[in-house]
């Protein structure tokens, strides 16, 4: 087992300061008079099924690819109210974990230099708190595979990430969402996904083991979720040297357990795509560009 049950304080990176970094100032003055609009927000994925449930909730095709080095991206325009618009990038990692991730979002900082990034998915619930649909927002990331192997065995070393707190208050703060998405859910009921804020656990397995979730969910009682890719654009995020805010926002397609399947896979990312979207039609951040 993990060996986490011990009450473990983890190394939590704080937030000494603005998010709103002079590279990113400079970056947007070279800008000036150019027609190549900046980016607004980054929007990372690990696995097509949620590629393909970001690209509908954002009327992205086939058609909106962009090339840069050796990462292809979609790149649309989110239109808001009164001609207003937010520039928008997404990407789709080669791989799941936080390794091939946290380098999709460190090339997607360099090519793009995003005001926000956003990990959109699907995840496990932690516990029996989480239902299969629901949403759950993360105000930190809880990296738990550090550690050192002893004859005693395992010593945890925990890591934890907060996300970016303006995010975190304008999506703690949002209107309810309808919960209106094109994907059918498996039950066949009709119940509206539940909000979840919290910690989410990351890792680089997959888990479908009832007692190794709750070793995980034990090692910090805030934990709503367990996944692979957000610990690796929070560290993207916080390592690049524009400081790149961030927030990971995520759906529950399984337990973690023994029962583990893809049935809600296709529901669950249309969930969190949908919520991505109703977050953004908010307005969580200022315009980077002007309207047409």
């Amino acid at each position: 087992m993990l060996g986490v049950k011990a009450k473990l304080k983890p190394s939590v990176i704080k937030d000494s300061k603005p998010l709103s970094s002079q590279s990113n100032k400079e970056y947007k003055e070279a800008s000036i008079g150019s027609t190549d609009p900046l980016i607004d927000f980054a929007i990372i994925t690990a696995i097509d099924i949620e590629l393909k449930a970001v690209c509908e909730a954002f009327q992205i095709t086939a058609e909106h690819r962009v090339r840069k080095g050796s990462r292809v991206y979609w790149r649309n325009r989110m239109e808001l109210q009164n001609s207003e618009f937010y520039e928008i990038v997404v990407a789709q990692s080669p791989d799941m974990a936080n390794v091939d991730v946290a380098l999709l979002a460190s090339d997607t900082i360099h090519h793009w230099h995003p005001e926000a990034m956003l990990m959109v998915g699907i995840a496990a619930a932690a516990s029996q708190e989480q239902t299969l649909g629901d949403i759950v927002v993360g105000n930190a990331i809880y990296y738990y595979e550090r550690g050192k192997i002893t004859p005693e065995g395992l010593k945890p070393e925990p890591y934890q990430y907060p996300v970016d707190q303006t995010l975190w208050s304008r999506i703690i703060s949002l209107p309810e969402w309808n919960g209106i998405i094109s994907v059918s859910r498996p039950d066949g009921m009709n119940s509206r996904p539940r909000i979840h804020p919290g910690v989410i656990a990351s890792g680089e397995k997959v888990i479908a083991d009832a007692a190794m979730r709750d070793d995980i969910a034990a090692a910090h009682r805030k934990i709503v979720a367990i996944e692979m890719e957000g610990y690796g654009v929070s560290k993207a995020a916080w390592q690049s040297f524009e400081r790149v805010r961030h927030i990971v926002i995520r759906a529950i397609c399984d337990f973690a357990d023994s029962s583990k399947s893809s049935e809600w896979h296709s529901y669950a990312a249309a969930v969190a795509a949908g919520y991505t979207k109703h977050f953004l039609l908010d307005r969580p951040l200022e315009l980077r560009n002007q309207s047409c």
